[in-house]
Parts: structure tokens; C-alpha cells; sequence
């Protein structure tokens, strides 16, 4: 668990979150910089975690949400339910002061630790469920994109990886799930780093945060993928003596029907 720096004073500091992946994630960023940082290892229970730290961090600060100048959320790809949990919780304290948002991309935001300390190309690999990953691919140290993320099978992104010529540098919880396949994926000068680049650091997320679009909308989660629930809805209904065609005809009446509610008042 991060630790507030009490010698550092914010001015109208950016709430950064994420709970992509297994660690709960908040930041108080001032000008790019992670002024007050707090993370919790806490895989499936993050949504008991989350308000407390959030309430125990601005209290130890002597802030309050309507000292915020803006709230930047991690919205994917990643865990379905860390991600609703996030976006849903910083869209009711958004609408409650009044506060813009922004959303952040997850894979880049991992690719960003390394970066800047080698030279070809980093890949950041990401659980998504059994034997599947989210992958995308970076330059270094640069840091452009060489196409966007993918969801794939993990014969499909070691194919992908194996046409990558010069040093290539892998990292991500995708990597750690699935350990055996990638120590026999045979690459041309590839290098699995070290565990601690998988996930942001909070100056890395602080920095993002400074430059992410703000506005008044909702934000977007990032799905790559269908949740499991849709791709077993047929079984699921079929449980609750329900027609799956109904069932299907249920989700997408409760997913298209709900909208966010509007500010109280226009953020200025």
C-alpha cells in the first residue's frame, strides 16, 4: 500500500484509478507528478476496498472530492468487473462534484514502464481468459503504437510475436498465466522482463493523467472481447427456464436502454 507524501501540496490535484487487473490502483496526481499514491493486491474484493481507500487517502490530505480538478479512469482492456466497478464509482462521484472525466487505455500504460530503458520492441501481453491474451505491440523507446490491442488465442499472439524482427520485450499478467507457453515460443532475440512492469506506476499514471481529454461524458469502458455471461447466455437462460432468444432480446433491451444522468449543473 502506497503511502501519502505529506510534504507535497496539491493544488486542485487529478484522481487517477484503475482496477484493470488484480491491483486496486488510486493516485492524486499534480501536474503529472503522483503526489499521493495507495495500492491493494486484492483480486476478486476490490469493490470493499475502493471507497474506503479513496475516503482514508483525501481524509489523510485534508481533501475533499470537491477538491479535485478531474477524475482520469483505467477503462480496459482488462477484468469486466474491475472495470464497471471503476467507472461506475468515479461517474457518481464525478456527477456529485461536478467534475470531468477521462478515460485512459491499459496497455499502453504498462508499455510505458519500460520504454524508456530499452531499445526494439516492447509487447504487453494481458490475461483475458484461459489460453487467450490481449496483446499490442510498441516501439522503443518512442513508444508508438505498432496497431491497436488485440484480443487472441495464445497460438495466434505467439504467431504475431514471431514475425517481430529485432529485440522484442515482453511483459503483463498474460506472460505470468501462462508461463509455459511463452519459456517454449521460440523468438528471435525476445526477453520476458521482470514482473514489477506489470502494472502502471502511479508517476506513469499521473502522467497520463495530465494529458488524457476530460469532458462531461461518461466514460467508454474498452472491451475487446464479449463478457462470459453473453457467451454462455444460451446456457445460462436455459438455468432459469428462459428462451435463450428472449434471453438475447432481455440483454440487449437492459445494455441499450441505460443512459448516464446528466450534471446537475454544466462543468465549467
Amino acid at each position: 500500500m502506497g503511502k501519502p507524501k505529506t510534504s507535497f501540496r496539491f493544488h486542485r490535484p487529478q484522481l487517477v484509478l484503475n482496477g484493470t487487473e488484480d491491483r486496486l490502483q488510486l493516485v492524486l496526481a499534480q501536474d503529472g507528478v503522483a503526489g499521493a499514491a495507495q495500492e491493494w493486491t486484492v483480486p476478486g474484493r476490490a469493490m470493499q476496498f475502493l471507497t474506503p481507500a479513496l475516503k482514508g487517502m483525501l481524509d489523510s490530505l485534508s481533501l475533499t472530492t470537491a477538491d479535485l480538478s478531474g477524475i482520469a479512469c483505467v477503462r480496459g482492456p482488462g477484468s469486466f468487473t474491475g472495470i464497471r466497478m471503476i467507472l461506475g464509482t468515479a461517474l457518481g462521484i464525478a456527477r456529485a462534484a461536478e467534475l470531468p472525466l477521462a478515460g485512459l487505455d491499459y496497455l499502453p500504460l504498462l508499455a510505458a514502464g519500460p520504454q524508456p530503458l530499452v531499445t526494439g520492441t516492447v509487447a504487453v501481453l494481458t490475461h483475458s481468459r484461459t489460453r487467450q491474451v490481449y496483446l499490442q505491440c510498441f516501439t522503443a523507446p518512442d513508444g508508438t503504437p505498432l496497431g491497436g490491442p488485440q484480443p487472441l488465442s495464445l497460438d495466434a499472439a505467439g504467431e504475431e510475436l514471431s514475425h517481430i524482427e529485432g529485440p522484442v520485450f515482453l511483459l503483463g499478467s498474460g506472460l505470468r498465466r501462462n508461463a509455459e507457453f511463452f519459456a517454449e515460443l521460440e523468438l528471435n532475440q525476445g526477453t520476458i522482463l521482470s514482473a514489477r512492469f506489470d502494472h502502471p506506476d502511479p508517476d506513469v499514471l499521473a502522467e497520463a493523467a495530465l494529458h488524457a481529454e476530460y469532458s462531461d461524458a461518461p466514460i467508454d469502458p474498452l472491451y475487446l472481447r464479449a463478457s462470459d455471461a453473453e457467451d454462455n447466455l444460451s446456457y445460462i437462460a436455459g438455468k432459469r427456464g428462459i428462451n435463450a432468444d428472449e434471453a438475447a432480446e432481455r440483454l440487449d433491451r437492459a445494455v441499450h436502454s441505460v443512459t448516464a444522468p446528466s450534471c446537475i449543473s454544466p462543468i465549467k
